[in-house]
């Protein structure tokens, strides 16, 4: 999956500059200087960022301190500051965000072995729909939790979704 991505933008980058300096390829050595510049682009490409950078460490422990010290699970659960409606409409348009995600992964990718490349192609209203609910959702979580922590919210709530991001990140790696 990793490498079609990177097949994609080889050459979307052979192809810009193909078309940047496809006039000067009628000499040899501007065609060979091209042609090393371009594997030196390619190089700095294949680098992927290792999986426990210092960013990543830093939203882990931020999100479990943010998750620790809010008492987060207590709030959603018990605190009647809390507006259920737009909290329910939030975690319902979430879901459906995750189950697209959880489809796309696990039921494209690896029962039905479809390239990424290819999910656009097959299920093309799948995406947009899955940033809309996550839009959206996130919005009713913010709105339902406002009362709790009034302007705080939105940066306790995106701390936790990027300690989300990492550790979903991390675990392909880890299994």
């Amino acid at each position: 999956m990793a490498t079609e991505g990177g097949d994609i933008y080889r050459r979307t980058q052979k192809k810009m500059f193909d078309n940047m300096y496809g006039a000067l390829y009628g000499d040899p050595k501007m065609e060979r200087e091209a042609q090393k510049t371009l594997e030196k682009l390619e190089k700095k490409r294949r680098k992927p960022e290792p999986a426990f950078s210092i960013q990543n460490v830093c939203w882990f422990i931020s999100s479990i301190a943010v998750f620790y010290y809010t008492e987060f699970p207590l709030a959603v659960i018990y605190d009647r500051r809390v507006k259920r409606l737009w909290l329910n409409i939030g975690l319902i348009l979430i879901m459906v965000n995750i189950t697209i995600a959880l489809f796309f992964i696990v039921w494209l990718s690896y029962i039905k072995k479809l390239k990424s490349d290819e999910w656009e192609k097959r299920y093309p209203a799948f995406i947009p729909v899955a940033t809309f609910c996550f839009v959206i959702g996130a919005v009713c979580v913010m709105i339902a939790m406002w009362p709790l922590w009034s302007f705080f919210t939105p940066i306790i709530l995106f701390t936790l979704f990027m300690g989300f991001v990492v550790v979903v990140a991390v675990l392909p790696g880890v299994c």
